[in-house]
């Protein structure tokens, strides 16, 4: 039901183009102010990337990505070192897939196009 909840509520973001923090104030009822912004970052982090991931898979095209941070001095010691790193569409970053790696995460994938 929460799942489910948290699913809608982003859904509905998504489509109305609001601010992110209209997505927590929605997430509020159901988390609390401090865990409903944490949820609302993470997961349209999450959202996103996996979006983007399945796009560059069905390209078809596209056969590695990157990994992007934001290069400022809130990147954390798990995403600076990711940054700039290439992978197989398939497999992902080590352990962490694709972002978002942690909670609060910031970062997102780029397709890698290599011409011959």
């Amino acid at each position: 039901t929460t799942k489910e909840h948290v699913r809608q509520q982003i859904g509905q973001w998504i489509n109305n183009g609001d601010p992110l923090s209209s997505l927590s104030k929605s997430l509020e009822i159901t988390f609390g102010k401090k865990r409903a912004e944490l949820i609302a970052s993470t997961e349209v982090t999450r959202s996103f990337a996996e979006a983007n991931h399945q796009a560059y898979k069905d390209s078809n095209v596209v056969k590695k990505i990157e990994w992007r941070t934001a290069k400022d001095e809130l990147v954390c010691p798990i995403c600076g070192p990711l940054s700039g790193k290439k992978s197989d569409i398939n497999t992902g970053f080590d352990k962490y897939g694709i972002p978002p790696a942690h909670p609060r995460c910031r970062c997102w994938i780029v397709p890698v196009i290599e011409t011959k």
